[in-house]
């Protein structure tokens, strides 16, 4: 009893205290609820009196549980609508006294209230005629060294002011020439202060002036009573930096000129070219006829006709005049010569058309000397899922006659796609890949059978399974001269890549496996080639995303590995994207290694999608990369060949290609092809050719044509 007691006089006491702050906030005696003079509050009592009102709430202490008014903030008073000013403050409290009584929603403190949780607290108090002031400004009149970027113009009131009238019209910054600045304005009820924030940067040591107009208010309507200005001066120029070229298509020396002829300068700042010079000279040094234009961070040459017009011809660029930064510091006069890109060169010709070989893509094809083998794939004809049907009429085509024949599928291996074919000197060995073993949505697996076909006897022969590699595709298989060596590529599971392999000897139909110590990451999709002694593995995909740009070297003679090394090797930072084009010179590995990048054009915000690439020279002799002259248009493909001191890349998909051409150092381009692009088409060394065959032309679109190339 004693302790409910004292809890009851220890809740009365916190009630009291509670309240008073009230009282006091309110100046004490009159009606008891009048709230502080200070801000917007009503002032002390005077002649004349109105009523004023805001809303309170019914709390709980969330530590004591008790239930106690808010009080008022300044800010939430207003004078209460539609009501008349008293004479004398015996008729204001009456009023307020009939405001009880009619309207439930006023304050006293009933049980309604309490359920309500909320009421209008009413008091009486002198009407509001004062007009506000402004208190102080920044950055402070006549002040200098104001930061022209990241800071905003400040004005604090008096009184708390209507938000409404506090905007761009009435809080106005003016540039030394007198026209207002576009910018945000901004206003805190809680500090009674307005920003106002430039949309662009201010300019070094210029004179600026802040207003704050008449049409500003209070909360009760009273404007300020004369417009308030004051000026300040900016900052000095810390940049004492030219702007910089960052970038030039084309680039000093390069004999990659633009198919639409125009040169384009990128800098490390924005520019301003008020008299500018952009001019392009020929080879005998007359101006090329042209228009420049000039952007924030650019500045672009366009001749009136189109470059590319002319192959291999040398032009030089000239950059100068009054380019500057926006502090006035001038760029350094700056000319680079270049060349445009090469002629196209090659021949393409068209071969035989077979009469009973499917249109396909996902085939593999070799070449014996005198033939193209074709073999597996599959096409869009299937009649039920997956829609795709696996092909089983394969072809051989002699170039020396045009004409195709079929090749025999008695004993041969199971219909595939995504296998591996390689030519022994004798026999074309299928290896691996996926097969069709059922209709429903798990029917595609990975297989570890294969074949062996003579094409001299039109006939098949088993592979041993004993000791073969787990099934897989996109694994890579290179012939030794006495072995087929089988490493990587994946299983059914794309998730997991494998980095194991085996050896076949096709003398006594055996396998035997390859050490894992020191082999390269689990991939698929990667290169290797045969130096006369040595397995050479790069590139593929470890993860499923990006392209690696590593490798090692495979001796089958001790089953040993070794890392490739890293110094001047293709960067494997650029995270690539596509596949590299990879072949043997016979002396050399070279690596073409592809990425693609969107750059953003600071002016305009726009995405252009660019093609970059890095190629490199492996010498297994020395065991080191030297870089190698880049491409033009460096849209590099997996469907590389070399023939005749050329490495030839060609792109299915876009039905277009580069040659480097070793002898001369220089990359050419290959001349346009004839036909339709086709995705999936095999390229094989054909001779003294390459034969394109095959592939996707469209959705469920196959073709059976080809195209032959001579450089």
């Amino acid at each position: 009893m004693k302790y409910a007691r004292r809890l009851k006089m220890n809740i009365a006491r916190i009630a009291i205290w509670g309240i008073l702050p009230l009282f006091a906030a309110c100046g004490g005696g009159g009606s008891g609820d009048a709230p502080s003079s200070a801000g917007n509050a009503p002032p002390a009592a005077q002649a004349d009196y109105q009523i004023w009102e805001c809303t309170i709430f019914y709390k709980t202490d969330g530590l004591t549980g008790i239930r106690f008014w808010s009080s008022c903030p300044n800010d939430n008073w207003t004078p209460r609508a539609n009501q008349p000013v008293f004479s004398n403050l015996t008729d204001c409290e009456a009023a307020i006294r009939i405001e009880k009584e009619t309207d439930s929603a006023v304050w006293n403190n009933s049980q309604q209230d309490r359920d309500r949780t909320w009421a209008r607290k009413l008091v009486c108090s002198a009407p509001d005629t004062t007009p506000p002031r402004v208190l102080s400004e920044s950055p402070a009149d006549g002040s200098t060294g104001f930061p022209v970027t990241g800071t905003s113009v400040r004005a604090e009131f008096s009184d708390h002011m209507d938000a409404a009238t506090i905007n761009a019209t009435t809080f106005i910054l003016e540039d030394p020439a007198g026209l207002s600045l576009p910018g945000t304005v901004s206003y805190s009820t809680q500090s009674r202060t307005a920003w106002f924030s430039p949309d662009e940067p201010l300019i070094y040591l210029a004179t600026y002036t802040a207003r704050v107009t008449t049409g500003v208010t209070d909360k009760v309507g009273n404007p300020l009573a004369a417009e308030f200005s004051w000026s300040f001066a900016t900052e000095g120029n810390p940049d004492v930096t030219p702007p910089m070229i960052t970038s030039a298509l084309p680039s000093a020396d390069s004999i990659c000129g633009l198919p639409d002829g125009a040169i384009t300068v990128g800098f490390d700042e924005q520019i301003i070219a008020t008299a500018g010079t952009f001019t392009l000279e020929d080879s005998g040094g007359a101006l090329v006829d042209g228009a420049a234009t000039f952007g924030n961070f650019t500045a672009k040459f366009t001749p009136s006709l189109a470059l590319a017009l002319d192959h291999n011809e040398g032009y030089t660029a000239r950059l100068g005049g009054a380019i500057a930064d926006q502090a006035g510091n001038t760029i350094t006069p700056s000319a680079w010569s270049f060349r445009t890109e090469l002629a196209p060169e090659g021949n393409w010709a068209p071969i035989a058309t077979p009469a009973n070989l499917s249109g396909r893509t996902g085939h593999r094809a070799v070449w014996t000397g005198s033939e193209m083998i074709v073999w597996g794939g599959f096409n869009w004809d299937g009649p039920v899922f997956p829609f795709f049907q696996l092909l089983t009429d394969n072809g051989r085509y002699d170039p020396a006659l045009d004409q195709w024949r079929s090749v025999s599928m008695i004993d041969a291996p199971r219909k595939r796609l995504q296998h591996s074919a390689t030519w022994t000197g004798a026999e074309m060995i299928i290896w691996g890949g996926v097969l069709d073993r059922c209709a429903g949505i798990d029917c595609l697996f990975s297989t570890a059978t294969g074949g062996r076909y003579n094409p001299a006897t039109d006939t098949w022969a088993p592979m041993s399974m004993v000791g073969a590699p787990s099934p897989r595709r996109y694994h890579t298989a290179i012939w030794t001269g006495t072995e087929l060596i089988i490493w990587g590529g994946v299983g059914s599971d794309f998730r997991f890549p494998l980095g194991t392999g085996a050896r076949y000897n096709p003398s006594t139909d055996t396998w035997s496996p390859l050490s894992t110590i020191n082999a390269p990451a689990p991939r698929g999709n990667h290169h290797a080639v045969f130096d006369g002694q040595r397995m050479i593995v790069w590139g593929g995909n470890p993860n499923g995303t990006a392209m690696s740009a590593d490798g090692a070297i495979y001796d089958p003679v001790t089953d040993v590995w070794s890392a490739l090394p890293t110094q001047d090797a293709p960067d494997p930072s650029r995270g690539l994207m596509r596949e590299a084009s990879v072949v043997w010179t016979g002396a050399d590995m070279l690596v073409w290694s592809p990425s693609d990048d969107f750059i953003q054009d600071p002016e305009t915000g726009d995405f252009t999608r660019v093609f970059l690439s890095e190629t490199r020279r492996y010498s297994s002799t020395l065991n080191q990369w030297t870089p190698v002259v880049e491409a033009c248009d460096p849209q590099a493909t997996p469907k590389a060949a070399w023939l005749d001191g050329r490495l030839l890349s060609w792109s299915p998909d876009y039905a277009k290609g580069q040659s480097y051409d070793e002898q001369r150092d220089v990359w050419v381009p290959i001349t346009s092809y004839p036909g339709a692009p086709a995705t999936g088409a095999t390229v094989v060394i054909a001779g003294n050719s390459v034969i394109v065959w095959g592939g996707s032309t469209g959705t469920k679109t196959y073709t059976n044509m080809g195209y032959r190339l001579t450089p």
